[in-house]
């Protein structure tokens, strides 16, 4: 029974998730798939569609990448939860959202929530090993060179700036101070994944 439960909800997030995008994607375009915001929710729909098809035809093998890209899909989309706000949804920049409180929501709280709920809910406990929150950063180095490379080119976000937020913003805060706030950013992301890991681990010896 939980299993069939557990495949309705990830049904259930699928369409969230997809709806979410579609949404997003009316409002601004392919552009607003440069975004972490976007993209963390792309990988949600993609990685959580791959699993139902797997769970259907029982073909889910739960070795070291089984947790390690779960772990680092659920953490990319509770970051981008936690800074839209934490920090961002104080920006005059986020301004693209007036008026469009279902598409935003949807995206920083929605479907993050219900990613999170799943692993609270069904995911399997004690089997976080203590590297994984370096490895799951990796998504935000990866990211980084993506916009760095992606500006050097001659790219442009948002009403063509050259930055997709505000704390990358070179005019305001040069090359060191956003690689202060990137360094923030990056060493909460992987003290949250290691306070994560070790509940996690805790939980699991405790079943």
């Amino acid at each position: 029974m939980k299993e069939k439960i557990k495949l309705l909800y990830r049904i259930l997030l699928v369409i969230v998730a997809a709806i979410a995008l579609y949404l997003n994607f009316n409002l601004f375009g392919v552009k607003g798939l440069l975004y972490f915001t976007n993209l963390s929710n792309l990988l949600c729909l993609i990685y959580f569609t791959v699993l139902i098809i797997l769970t259907l035809l029982k073909k889910i093998n739960r070795n070291d990448n089984y947790y390690i890209i779960k772990g680092m899909i659920t953490m990319a989309i509770t970051i981008t939860m936690f800074m839209y706000n934490l920090v961002l949804s104080g920006d005059d920049g986020m301004g693209a959202f007036t008026g469009h409180q279902l598409e935003c929501n949807l995206v920083h709280l929605v479907v993050p929530l219900m990613v999170i709920l799943d692993y609270i809910i069904f995911g399997e406990k004690g089997n976080l090993k203590k590297e994984y929150p370096i490895i799951w950063s990796l998504i935000l180095i990866i990211y980084q060179f993506f916009v760095i490379i992606y500006v050097a080119l001659g790219g442009t976000f948002m009403d063509n700036l050259t930055y997709p937020y505000f704390y990358m913003d070179i005019n305001e805060y040069g090359t060191l101070g956003i690689m202060f706030n990137l360094l923030i950013i990056y060493i909460f992301f992987v003290g949250y994944g290691t306070i994560v890991q070790k509940i996690d681990n805790w939980l699991g010896k405790r079943k």
